[in-house]
């Protein structure tokens, strides 16, 4: 029995010495911070998902999917003691959009407008460069300059919103470098927070200007959104004058 716990420990010996001889495989490095949040907001804006965003005074919730081209969300403002809710549907090419409240005569404010894709991306409340991408990933993860892992899927970090593309969304950030001198002035060094679950979603995303807070929720990966075209009795059609308006 004593020469059997001998032998075992000389093997035990043996191998500890081939593990830490020099031909070892050497620690692998932990992965990069940034590429990890960038590639996390990358699956998440090509997923189907419910979205939630919130600005001041500012909710947005919804549900997209980038791939079966549909989006739904209902927009929640306040100001002066005003509440005021819209909403928006895409499906394919053909957008649409209820004003909630305005102030030109003859427009039922609860109808829905019919815009193309391509002039809505200007009409939206969430600067919708993209129609599928509500909360702005993309843009945002290219403008993604830093990151520090904190703890456990959570993230923080700087923007650069200088390298958003303008044609990209950003979410209910401000959309134009005239709005965020508007907001302190600050466009190289925006903190962000961000969280990524297991599976590697990006599930909330937190961006702070010194006047300024927006946030992004994200869940429901994969489950399937279904957007019903507005019937013809829920929608107003209006001189294309109006319409060019209502987009610019």
């Amino acid at each position: 029995m004593i020469r059997g716990w001998v032998l075992a420990g000389l093997l035990a010996l043996a191998v500890a010495g081939c593990d830490s001889g020099g031909d070892a495989a050497p620690e692998t490095p932990a992965a990069d911070p940034l590429a990890q949040v960038r590639a996390a907001a990358a699956k998440t804006a090509g997923a189907p998902a419910r979205v939630t965003l919130s600005a001041p005074n500012v909710k947005v919730a919804g549900a997209t999917d980038p791939g079966g081209k549909v989006l739904t969300l209902t927009a929640t403002t306040k100001a002066d003691g005003e509440t005021t809710e819209s909403q928006v549907r895409v499906v394919g090419d053909e957008a649409w959009m209820t004003l909630g409240k305005t102030y030109l005569p003859n427009l039922d404010p609860t109808k829905f407008i019919r815009f193309p894709v391509s002039e809505f991306a200007t009409a939206s409340l969430v600067h919708l460069g993209d129609p599928f991408d509500p909360a702005g990933l993309k843009g945002l993860s290219a403008a993604m300059a830093s990151a520090t892992r904190t703890g456990e899927g959570a993230y923080t970090g700087l923007l650069d919103l200088t390298e958003a593309s303008p044609g990209t969304s950003r979410g209910l950030l401000p959309a134009t470098a005239e709005q965020l001198e508007g907001n302190g002035g600050v466009s190289q060094s925006v903190p962000f927070e961000a969280s990524v679950d297991t599976e590697g979603h990006l599930t909330s995303l937190k961006v702070t200007l010194p006047t300024y807070a927006s946030s992004a929720m994200f869940a429901g990966f994969g489950q399937a959104v279904e957007v019903a075209k507005p019937g013809a009795a829920e929608i107003v059609e209006v001189p294309d004058g109006v319409r060019r308006l209502l987009a610019g």
